[in-house]
């Protein structure tokens, strides 16, 4: 995607086709960026699986109820994404979604991380299409932050003519500044 005018709301447009609305974007919770922007590549900080002041909460195992499995993996994908178009401005900066990496709570005998992953992936791939498809590591964990089931991180390739305005991305976020090329800001992550 080149972020042209043409494009302009394609994101936002598929979003509202599958039904998702992106939550405000969390605030800060620690002495880290929510986003930072580097070279044409966003990073975004790790993104818990929080509806609102809730949090979704693990350990994951057998017999964890589905549904609310894939409320969590939606959770932290729409958390990730309003973080990002708080960063950026708007998600058609984004040209591809290059890595996911998910961390799961869960109890030490459950193997099943991929899986829960996988309803990540695909949403990723629901709203960005080719440009979701993304490398990916799925990491099992003893705990995360607020007790939550799953954190998810992205690494987003941003589209060649992306210009950042970091004094605003900073001012979306709530961040303290980011200096030399980078913009900080806040998220829901490990803090």
């Amino acid at each position: 995607m080149t972020g042209g005018s043409s494009d302009s709301g394609r994101v936002d447009r598929r979003l509202a086709e599958l039904g998702l609305h992106l939550p405000p974007p969390p605030r800060p919770r620690g002495a880290y960026a929510g986003v930072v922007v580097h070279a044409g590549i966003a990073h975004v900080s790790g993104q818990v699986s929080r509806l609102g002041d809730e949090v979704i909460a693990g350990p994951m195992q057998d017999g964890f109820p589905p549904v609310l499995a894939a409320r969590a993996a939606q959770a932290c994908v729409l958390n990730a994404l309003s973080t990002l178009k708080a960063g950026l401005g708007g998600l058609d900066a984004v040209d591809r979604i290059l890595h996911l990496r998910g961390f799961v709570n869960a109890v030490p005998d459950f193997d099943g991380h991929s899986r829960l992953l996988d309803q990540v992936s695909q949403r990723l791939q629901d709203i960005f299409g080719e440009r979701g498809r993304h490398a990916r590591s799925a990491v099992g964990a003893s705990s995360l932050p607020g007790g939550g089931l799953l954190e998810i991180e992205l690494t987003v390739a941003l589209a060649p003519d992306f210009a950042p305005d970091f004094a605003r991305i900073d001012r979306s976020l709530g961040g303290a500044g980011g200096g030399a090329g980078e913009s900080a800001g806040e998220g829901p992550g490990s803090g």
